[in-house]
């Protein structure tokens, strides 16, 4: 016992009938040594009733020879014993190591997982910031282009000469149209400010939406007296933001009508594609612009005046595609006009 303190084995064979305690005892001792219960205990001994052998591999022996013992027997079960104990001891090693690593790691990811929580904090205090400055800058221009409203309608009913006639109007067009961006600023702030968090995700069917869009824009279809076309419209449901989805659709079918002639076709087509959805709206106008192709969703256009509100509508309808795992693509169609296609998932 006083050398298993002091030294390293491999492996003890131990006699079970010794004066003083016995092997059982011995072997029960060594096993409440620190750091040496994992010795592999061979008994070496006559008694070989079936008592004894029950009790020695209760005490922790690995194996029982009995006497006269062959060489080659002790020789083999020894070879294999402290193989054994070679494979036990690796795994623990590795055991060990994995845990280091493991711990190592655990605290590497709290610390990272620490200054993620302490960036997203930043993040979200800027974004705040952000929602609180667009909401200031509304309702210092909001009250502005309001109170315009009553005189520049005062000024039209004037008679004016035909100069100043030209002033006014351009004058009310871009109050219309500057409040018009105003008004969708604010309205979709909550979305740009919260991500997520804004997304009511809802049951949507896109026959109905399709409807919507075109039921918001049915006045100035019918002035402009377009027919609209509609191929394969198939009642089916999607999980999305029921009023993103409509503004997107009214927006987008605006879009076609202001760049459409008189008495043109406007298409509306739905596809199914295994898991996916595709809902196209194409007209014969123009087509779109070069700076729009080349940069579809960015929401200030260097162009004309008549694309503004719409490339805001554009950068719109990709966030929350985004958000939500759509797709959009906007594009020219071969021989005239403009299109722009949306792919959604079942």
């Amino acid at each position: 016992l006083q050398m298993v303190t002091q030294e390293n084995f491999d492996l003890i064979l131990l006699d079970v009938m010794m004066p003083g305690i016995d092997g059982f005892e011995t072997c029960r001792r060594i096993k409440k040594i620190e750091n040496k219960s994992n010795i592999p205990i061979i008994f070496v001994t006559a008694k070989t009733d079936m008592d004894s052998l029950t009790l020695g591999f209760e005490y922790g022996g690995v194996d029982y020879i009995s006497k006269p013992f062959k060489a080659d027997e002790l020789l083999l079960r020894v070879s294999t014993h402290v193989e054994l104990k070679k494979s036990r001891d690796l795994l623990n090693y590795h055991k060990i190591y994995l845990e280091k690593n493991v711990e190592h790691s655990s605290e590497t990811v709290l610390a990272q997982r620490k200054e993620f929580s302490a960036k997203n904090k930043d993040l979200e205090n800027t974004i705040s910031m952000q929602s609180d400055f667009i909401q200031l800058l509304y309702e210092v221009f909001s009250k502005p282009l309001s109170s315009l409203q009553t005189p520049i309608s005062l000024l039209k009913l004037e008679n004016l000469n035909e100069n100043s006639k030209s002033i006014v109007s351009s004058m009310a067009e871009e109050l219309k149209k500057t409040a018009s961006i105003s008004d969708f600023c604010n309205k979709n702030e909550s979305y740009f400010s919260n991500r997520q968090k804004s997304l009511k995700n809802e049951k949507v069917n896109l026959s109905k939406t399709i409807s919507y869009a075109i039921d918001s824009n049915a006045s100035l279809i019918k002035k402009k007296k377009l027919a609209i076309k509609t191929e394969n419209i198939l009642n089916i449901e999607i999980i999305a933001d029921k009023s993103a989805m409509e503004q997107i659709f009214s927006s987008v079918l605006l879009n076609a009508i202001q760049h459409s002639s008189e008495n043109d076709e406007l298409i509306i087509k739905m596809a199914e594609d295994n898991n996916l959805i595709n809902v196209s709206f194409s007209d014969l106008g123009t087509g779109f612009e070069k700076n729009i192709i080349n940069y579809p969703f960015k929401p200030i256009k260097k162009t004309n005046k008549d694309l503004l509100e719409f490339g805001l509508s554009l950068f719109f309808a990709k966030f929350v595609f985004d958000l939500q795992d759509f797709k959009i693509k906007i594009g020219n169609n071969k021989e005239k006009g403009a299109f722009v296609l949306m792919t959604f998932f079942k």
